[in-house]
């Protein structure tokens, strides 16, 4: 099977694999800006012709931005939603969102509008997806509370939200 030629890496070819990547997955800016320069560099180690540098990265990232095609705030609030129904903590949402490129002012905008409501919530959801406390089965229930406890600490939650949730008598009614 023969190779095809690297070909040339220029502010085109930037642009349609960014366009390429987003027409898959929303992303942060700051995510898409790491994805570029890996393609450089994968680029440059197969032989091809690197006309594109970090102007031309964020020329692509400027016009992606002013298209709509990159919003950092609706991307944060997207993700964010989505962890906290899986059971995300709040320090466990910021670190996932500060790892994947999203700007530290959306993170700590996103933090400041969560309560403790919220963070209860999360808790549940995670004991519910984990079977841990009043979801575990009865008999297995008192051997494994320190487990599920230290479980709930490594998601990032509070003990007094773990003990909450893994002590509750029952689980809420909307979760039987």
């Amino acid at each position: 099977m023969r190779r095809r030629k690297p070909g040339v890496w220029d502010r085109a070819r930037l642009r349609r694999a960014a366009l390429a990547y987003l027409s898959r997955y929303a992303a942060p800016s700051a995510h898409v800006r790491r994805l570029l320069r890996r393609r450089l560099e994968r680029g440059a180690v197969r032989g091809a012709e690197i006309r594109a540098g970090e102007e031309d990265i964020d020329a692509v990232l400027a016009d992606l931005v002013r298209m709509g095609l990159i919003d950092d705030r609706a991307w944060a609030e997207a993700q964010a939603r989505a962890l906290r129904r899986r059971g995300a903590s709040a320090r466990g949402l910021a670190a996932r969102l500060s790892s994947k490129g999203a700007p530290r002012e959306e993170i700590e905008r996103l933090l400041a509008r969560e309560d403790d409501a919220a963070e209860l919530e999360a808790a549940r959801a995670l004991a519910r997806r984990r079977r841990f406390g009043p979801w575990r089965d009865p008999p297995a229930r008192a051997e494994r509370r320190q487990k599920d406890l230290a479980a709930m600490a490594r998601a990032g939650f509070r003990l007094d939200v773990a003990r909450q949730v893994i002590d509750a008598e029952a689980p809420p009614e909307a979760d039987q």
